[in-house]
């Protein structure tokens, strides 16, 4: 979880109040969400590579629904400030609060 301005910019603060918060906190540890042997991981990804139009889509909806219901459980409609949900080196995000994907460039305009 990172805190942007609206450049896309991290910010950070370096002073002691605990309330604020600013940087960067890694709220889920990088798991594997599949059980595979060794031996057939090649064959995995192959099958991943050929399918990955149908794939990806299923993935990034039962990703995205699951984290928006963690979020809504652990109070995060009470933020007042806007919070998105996107995957690594994606180009559009998940509004949390509006439930709805769009581009980036719209977040920092």
């Amino acid at each position: 979880m990172f805190s942007m301005d609206k450049e896309a910019n991290e910010v950070f603060y370096e002073r002691n109040d605990t309330t604020i918060f600013a940087g960067s906190v890694e709220v889920l540890p990088e798991v594997e969400y599949y059980q595979i042997n060794e031996s057939q991981l090649d064959d995995f990804f192959d099958f991943y590579e050929q399918n990955e139009d149908v794939l990806l889509p299923q993935e990034h909806k039962v990703f995205t629904d699951w984290f928006s219901e963690c979020w809504g459980k652990a109070g995060g409609g009470l933020l007042n400030l806007p919070s998105y949900f996107v995957f690594h080196d994606d180009y559009k995000s998940f509004d949390l609060k509006n439930f709805q994907w769009f581009d980036d460039e719209e977040k920092w305009s």
